[in-house]
C-alpha cells in the first residue's frame, strides 16, 4: 500500500469526526437561530400592540333617573259626583240640616247598589239609599240632605281591594250591633259613633274592632278631636304640618269640584303652623255652614289618656 493511500485512510476517520463537529455545530447554530426566531416575533408582538383600555371603549354609566316619590302631597285625587259601579268603598261627603237649622258635614262610605253606609242622626249606623239632594226622616226628625262630593280612599289598588274586599264585614260589625249615634254635645255612657268615627273605622279598622289604626301621618288641627275636616285633608293629601303656601299649592294642583277645593283653601288657611303644633285661627268671623263639620263625639275623641292607635301610612 503506497504512502497515501495510508495517508487517506488515516484521514477518513479525522474527516467524519470534523464533519460531523460541524453539523453538530450547525444543529446547534440552527436551533438557537430558530429559539431566536420565535422569541423575536413573540416580544415584537407584546411590544407593538397596544394595550386596549376595555373600560375606556365602555360608554360612560349614567346614574339612572330618580324615581319620584309618590305621597299624598303629590297623588292624584280621585272625586267623583254621584255613587256609581266599581265605587264601593268611596268616601262621600254631605250637608245636613236638622229640625233646629243647622247645617252640618255628615261623611259616609259608598256601597254597591247605590247605598251608602253612615252612622246618621237619631238611627245611628245605618245603610240608606244614596240621596243627591232630599229629606231624610229619622225617629220622626226630617233632615234636609244635600250631597257634596266623593273621594277615593286609597289611591294605592291593593289597598282599595282589600277595602272592597272587606267592606261588607266591617259595615256589619257595627251595623249587627245597633250602634246609636253619638253626638258630642250629648255625652252618653253607651258605646257610640259619630258619622266620623264610622268612617274611620271601616277604612282604618282596628284589630279588635275598637278604635281605627290611623295611618302616621294623618294629623289632626285640634289638639283632642278629629273631625270630618281632618279627614278631608288627609285624603286630598294636603297636610297641616308645613307652611300654608305648601298647603295652598297642593290644593292649587287638585282638580276636584269646587266646593271641595274651596273647603281645603278656607281650612288651610285657617290652620297655623306654629313648631310642630299646629292650631286654628280665630278670625272672629262666623264659619261658613257648609264649614262647620260634624265633630267626632266622644267616642273618637284622642286625648292624652286615651289616644288613637296609629300605624304607617
Amino acid at each position: 500500500m503506497s504512502q497515501a493511500t495510508r495517508v487517506s485512510t488515516r484521514s477518513a476517520p479525522h474527516a467524519t469526526r470534523t464533519a460531523r463537529g460541524i453539523r453538530v455545530i450547525l444543529a446547534a447554530a440552527g436551533l438557537v437561530l430558530a429559539s431566536a426566531a420565535l422569541a423575536y416575533p413573540l416580544t415584537l408582538t407584546t411590544r407593538l400592540t397596544p394595550v386596549v383600555d376595555t373600560q375606556a371603549k365602555r360608554p360612560p354609566r349614567t346614574a339612572a333617573p330618580a324615581q319620584p316619590t309618590v305621597s299624598r302631597m303629590n297623588a292624584a285625587v280621585t272625586t267623583v259626583s254621584r255613587t256609581r259601579p266599581h265605587q264601593a268603598g268611596y268616601v262621600h261627603y254631605f250637608v245636613i240640616t236638622g229640625p233646629d237649622g243647622e247645617a252640618e258635614t255628615q261623611v259616609g262610605v259608598e256601597l254597591p247598589g247605590d247605598r251608602i253606609a253612615w252612622s246618621f242622626p237619631e238611627t245611628g249606623v245605618s245603610i240608606a239609599p244614596f240621596i243627591t239632594a232630599g229629606q231624610v226622616t229619622a225617629n220622626g226628625k226630617s233632615y234636609d240632605v244635600e250631597h257634596l262630593y266623593g273621594i277615593r280612599p286609597f289611591q294605592n289598588g291593593d289597598a282599595m281591594a282589600r277595602l272592597r274586599r272587606d267592606l261588607d264585614v266591617r259595615v256589619a260589625t257595627w251595623l249587627d250591633a245597633k250602634t246609636p249615634f253619638c253626638d258630642e254635645e250629648n255625652p252618653s255612657s253607651r258605646s257610640c259613633l259619630s258619622c266620623l268615627g264610622f268612617v274611620l273605622r271601616v277604612l282604618y279598622p282596628g284589630v279588635s274592632g275598637g278604635l281605627p289604626v290611623l295611618p302616621a301621618d294623618f294629623r289632626s288641627v285640634r289638639k283632642d278631636l278629629y273631625t270630618t275636616e281632618d279627614l278631608l285633608m288627609y285624603l286630598a293629601g294636603v297636610r297641616i304640618d308645613v307652611p300654608r303656601q305648601a298647603r295652598l299649592k297642593r290644593i292649587d294642583a287638585i282638580k276636584g269640584p269646587e266646593p271641595m277645593r274651596e273647603e281645603l283653601v278656607r281650612i288651610a288657611t285657617e290652620v297655623v303652623v306654629d313648631g310642630a303644633n299646629t292650631s286654628v285661627a280665630q278670625s272672629g268671623v262666623p264659619r261658613p255652614a257648609l264649614a262647620k263639620p260634624r265633630s267626632t263625639g266622644r267616642s273618637m275623641a284622642a286625648s292624652s289618656k286615651r289616644g288613637v292607635a296609629r300605624r304607617g301610612s
